[in-house]
């Protein structure tokens, strides 16, 4: 197209003269390449429209009767020409690169603001605000640190091209940094050299880690002051006006979703703890059951640590373990725990999931955890109830619960004619990895209690250790005989059974089995 316009105005200059109008055609070009490809783009089209329009085209042409008079062209018209030329192809090249410049800022506030509305999930939204900061404001790396209110620390929240070196450089606090006492208080901080400002907490750390000017700004909501974003420049520069407001749009949005995310945790804290009192109340009324809930959380909550289960599976897991049997309600369990049901107290016993979910359909927040109250009770050899699902068919935090629901029930006084202590209630667990549970979980969950149960051994290993675990400490687990496992010592076998999976698998996808429900 430059080209195509370049020609025809080359030719309509030729047969008219530069003084004529024609010559003014060349500027479409040469606005279309300095807009479109910048300052080298403006530079081509003007060197072009220079060589096309120059000393051998004329500047005018006279007919004086059958002579045609061709008048040359002044080098001062040429001159003039070429540097009007310039000064247009640049002029669309910095209003081309200012217009995408807003765009870029623009598109990126929108998205952040987006991101802010949507999710309530604050490390991803504050990763997101300073990943946006350094890439709009072409900076060296961007921070955010929340300010906690009761000890005056500054606390990391999120960050992007910092090293973990200069986050480990040591605490900020407010009483030691006067440079965020200014910030705290309202006001922008420029600081052309963090190396050597004064200001600056730790001016080695900044040379460390190669940053020089930094600009912080406050992050504020309704009066109340949560902490303070930072953004670092590779050179000693001033930041301009610009990015100071562009950098205060960042802080309004993180103080956004630093607010949002207060809510949310107050929310969700409250409906947790009227969860956990509702469920209090109803095992209050059996002494079996009574804070059963509470234990099999705290430990589901441990092994998911253990495993690499992340944070909103997590804080299903705790809800689901909070509920589990809620089913039970109404249900006169004792025989079928206890001994001596019929089979008619029995079948009705194991209805109690499919009752636990009836109980929970009409609250949509609690859906994600019915596979937990539906299937703790499910076993990986398919013996389980209410459905007999085999292996896998059971999603991984119901097949979760299901370890730590039976390891507690073994242990509990409440819920047994004969309570195991914790040893013998884990080599019980142990016994069935593969076979009534997930043997990945239950090496996992070896992990997790080796040193609980390490240490109760540990003080009875005169009364309760076999002679024949002095021998068999170094059997494979996976090859020993039901005799071989029964001699083996307890925190052996937890090391054959657990060692071997310490580092073999990735963390189990909970939210799709979750979502497959």
């Amino acid at each position: 197209m430059i080209a195509v316009a370049m020609a025809a105005t080359t030719m309509l200059v030729y047969v008219s003269g530069t003084n004529s109008v024609a010559v003014h055609f060349y500027y479409l070009p040469i606005l279309y390449a300095g807009f479109t490809f910048g300052d080298l783009g403006a530079l081509a089209a003007t060197l072009v429209a220079a060589l096309l329009c120059g000393p051998w085209v004329p500047a005018s042409i006279e007919i004086v009767g059958e002579d045609t008079i061709r008048h040359q062209q002044q080098t001062a018209d040429i001159l003039v020409r070429g540097g009007v030329f310039l000064v247009m192809g640049f002029f669309a090249s910095r209003v081309s690169s200012a217009l995408h410049r807003r765009a870029m800022e623009s598109g990126t506030l929108y998205e952040v603001s987006s991101t802010v509305a949507k999710s309530l999930r604050l490390n991803e939204v504050l990763g997101l605000i300073t990943e946006s900061a350094v890439s709009v404001i072409d900076a060296r790396a961007c921070s955010i640190r929340l300010l906690d209110a009761d000890s005056g620390e500054l606390r990391p929240g999120g960050s992007s091209g910092l090293s973990g070196a200069y986050w480990g450089k040591g605490k900020v606090t407010v009483q030691d940094s006067l440079l965020d006492q200014r910030v705290l208080a309202g006001e922008a901080v420029m600081i052309r050299n963090a190396q050597t400002d004064p200001l600056f907490q730790y001016p080695d750390a900044a040379h460390a880690e190669g940053l020089t000017s930094v600009l912080s700004l406050p992050l504020a909501s309704k009066g109340n002051t949560l902490g303070v974003i930072r953004i670092y420049a590779r050179r000693q520069r001033d930041f301009a006006k610009r990015e100071v407001r562009l950098l205060r749009a960042f802080a309004d949005a993180a103080a956004v979703a630093i607010e949002n995310a207060q809510l949310y945790e107050d929310v969700r804290q409250n409906y947790f703890e009227t969860v956990r009192a509702l469920t209090i109340a109803i095992e209050a009324r059996d002494s079996a059951t009574y804070s059963h809930s509470e234990r099999v959380t705290e430990i589901a909550d441990q092994l998911a640590v253990e495993m690499g289960v992340g944070e909103h599976d997590r804080e299903m897991l705790r809800f689901g373990c909070i509920l589990h049997d809620i089913g039970r309600i109404g249900i006169d369990e004792r025989p079928a725990v206890m001994g001596g049901a019929t089979q008619e107290e029995m079948a009705f016993y194991q209805m109690h999931p499919l009752i636990g979910r009836s109980i929970l359909q009409p609250v949509r927040f609690l859906e994600e955890i019915m596979p937990i109250v539906v299937h703790h009770h499910e076993r990986w050899d398919g013996s389980g109830f209410p459905e007999g699902l085999v292996e896998e068919q059971t999603e991984f935090l119901p097949r979760l619960v299901g370890v730590v629901d039976t390891y507690e029930r073994l242990v509990n006084p409440q819920e047994t004619v004969s309570p195991m202590s914790p040893r013998d209630a884990m080599r019980e667990i142990l016994r069935g990895s593969g076979k009534t549970f997930d043997p990945e979980i239950v090496a996992a969950f070896a992990r997790v209690m080796r040193e609980e149960i390490g240490s109760i051994e540990g003080d009875e290993a005169d009364d309760l250790a076999d002679p024949a675990e002095e021998t068999a400490g170094d059997a494979d687990a996976g090859e020993c005989s039901a005799e071989d496992l029964q001699a083996m010592s307890l925190t052996d076998l937890m090391d054959e059974i657990a060692g071997g999976a310490d580092d073999s698998v990735d963390p189990p996808d909970a939210s799709t089995d979750l979502a497959e429900e």
